[in-house]
């Protein structure tokens, strides 16, 4: 059992023969020898310069491992826990401690690889005796397949893209060209050309690049980097998008954000991630298509499922598809496959009998 901060003796003696007075001081000795959270701290920050992604890790990355370790610490203080002292059992009570906030089991999961990662990182030290989170798995999820795959058709599509410009046109309310511009390039890279939202937040100008009349754009994704063709409607945007940028006296350079926020304080710095979800968000709202029909609620990585469905739809194989966004595994691309099929192919349907 692990030893909590409240507790001054009776949980350190194994038998009930040890003097509350020898107990406390045996207590304070072992308390006093235990690593401080600032040390494991510090041996997690060299585990992860050295070991996650080989010595290369992201800083999007590096953030969310920190991140998740803040939590747990938050949590054992909030329990009385010593972190050094965490059993597999006050691990398991986490698990269920973020099951019952209604994290997803993806979440869940996250969370338990980088406190697998934070205590190997304290055991390559000594400074624990065990991994408590080894073994600890993230609760099933029970999830019908293409179940997550909610998409726009194509027109809503071409509803959400058209809403770019009339949103921006509300009487008495001015926007730049800047917006309009980088708002559809949002909408179009993602739902047009597959990109993730990580993507076009690392994205500088300098990943946009013309080779014998085609422009591409260089894409630094979650564990790979790949170049798309630009169709040349976007490749256009892109380029009035940057002279617009221009205009409006901004000091371009290579390195500079692709995207950038539009606010009085941040203006001109590289919209984030949460910042271009709710640019995409704020046209599905508008749109009145962020919460539509039975079960079906769009979300901006939803703009991505429109870009794998409708290509497959107009005719283009597995492999183009796996390939235009960038899957590494088949399986994950067939199952917007599996989707269409049970859309088009309703065994049901067939049957021939008046209801």
């Amino acid at each position: 059992m692990a030893i909590r901060r409240s507790d001054q003796g009776s949980s350190f003696s194994r038998s009930g023969d040890m003097p509350n007075g020898m107990a406390s001081l045996r207590a304070n000795a072992i308390v006093s020898t235990l690593p401080t959270v600032k040390a494991m701290r510090d041996c997690f920050e060299k585990y992860l310069s050295l070991r996650i992604a080989n010595g290369n890790a992201s800083l999007d990355t590096l953030k969310t491992y920190r991140s998740r370790v803040s939590q747990f610490l938050a949590w054992c203080k909030k329990q009385e826990l010593y972190p050094a002292l965490v059993t597999q059992q006050n691990m398991l009570e986490y698990r269920k401690c973020l099951v019952d906030e209604g994290k997803q089991s993806s979440t869940i999961r996250l969370s338990l690889v980088v406190l697998g990662h934070f205590y190997q990182a304290c055991l390559g030290e000594k400074l624990v005796q065990k991994n408590p989170a080894r073994d600890v798995k993230p609760p099933r999820e029970r999830r019908e397949v293409g179940s997550s795959i909610n998409y726009l058709s194509e027109e809503e599509l071409q509803l959400l893209i058209d809403s770019v410009v009339a949103v921006n046109k509300t009487p008495g309310k001015s926007v730049s060209n800047v917006q309009v511009l980088r708002d559809r390039l949002l909408l179009g890279l993602m739902a047009l050309q597959g990109c993730r939202c990580i993507e076009l937040y690392r994205a500088n100008l300098n990943d946009v690049n013309s080779a014998q009349g085609q422009y591409q754009l260089r894409l630094d994704g979650k564990n790979s980097i790949r170049t798309i063709i630009l169709r040349p409607d976007i490749a256009a945007d892109i380029v009035q998008y940057r002279q617009a940028r221009t205009s409006a006296k901004e000091k371009l350079s290579a390195n500079s954000p692709l995207f950038i926020s539009l606010s009085n304080r941040r203006y001109g710095q590289r919209l984030s991630r949460s910042g271009i979800g709710k640019v995409i968000d704020k046209y599905l709202e508008k749109c009145n298509l962020k919460h539509i029909g039975f079960n079906r609620q769009l979300t901006p990585y939803s703009l991505r499922h429109t870009a794998a469905t409708l290509s497959l739809e107009a005719g283009s194989s597995l492999r183009e598809v796996q390939d235009f966004l960038g899957h590494a595994d088949p399986k994950t691309t067939a199952i917007y496959t599996h989707v269409l099929s049970s859309q088009e192919n309703n065994p049901a349907a067939k049957i021939k009998i008046d209801y």
